[in-house]
């Protein structure tokens, strides 16, 4: 017996040795991405306004508003100007925007897009035209689609509100409002307490000439709430 445990223990030993010292498996083999990569280059200006809550990225979509694959737009140089790559584009893409996505990965607005045309190597070119992709720009382009008529894009300023580009930002961020004097319009950082934020997301204009909620879509009134919350930069 103890001949046969003076033969076994070193062979034990030997085992747990090589089993510590090397890898059971084999390492999987490097495989690349499957499908097509898109070279993305442009300016953008704004990224860096928008709170953590969202980013700015090139994403490819299907037939839903959640992004199929994405990347953040990070590779930028102190001029704005956009160099990147996104490899691994199926053919379920048809469409590739520079978007600002959620967390959910949900586009919230699209600055530019353009349909897949792989060229002969399999890559897409995607060369955009400057954008302007700040946070403040962004609900801009809510007002000018849903409010405007009645604040100041006819000459004509509903409860003295302008929310034309030229005057939105001054005649919202810490001004009391027309409706509720006890209330600012916005007030940076608390949203809940802003007007405006409540008039979009709430019932507080039910009894006014016009009921403002869900004026704006859901993910507007999510970015303008995000935007607030922040501290309203512009």
């Amino acid at each position: 017996m103890k001949m046969l445990n003076s033969f076994f223990i070193p062979v034990l030993l030997l085992s747990a040795a090589s089993c510590d010292d090397g890898k059971i498996y084999e390492d999987a083999p490097d495989i690349p991405a499957s499908g097509m990569t898109v070279k993305v280059s442009g300016t953008v200006a704004g990224i860096d306004s928008w709170t953590g809550d969202y980013s700015v990225c090139v994403a490819g979509f299907g037939d839903s508003d959640f992004a199929l694959i994405s990347k953040p737009l990070t590779a930028i140089d102190d001029a704005g100007n956009v160099n990147i790559e996104m490899s691994g584009v199926t053919q379920d893409v048809t469409s590739i925007e520079i978007c600002a996505l959620n967390r959910l990965r949900k586009r919230v607005v699209s600055f530019a897009s353009i349909t897949p045309n792989q060229n002969a190597d399999n890559t897409i070119d995607f060369n955009f035209s400057p954008i302007d992709a700040g946070m403040y720009s962004t609900i801009q382009g809510f007002f000018n689609s849903s409010c405007v008529q009645c604040h100041g894009g006819s000459n004509h300023a509903a409860a003295g509100l302008n929310l034309t580009s030229a005057e939105s930002y001054r005649q919202l961020v810490g001004i009391a409002s027309v409706k509720s004097p006890d209330l600012e319009r916005i007030t940076p950082g608390n949203a809940s307490a802003s007007l405006l934020w409540q008039t979009v997301a709430g019932d507080v204009s039910s009894s006014w000439a016009y009921n403002h909620r869900d004026l704006l879509p859901s993910a507007g009134a999510d970015v303008m709430k995000s935007w607030i919350d922040g501290g309203a930069r512009r």
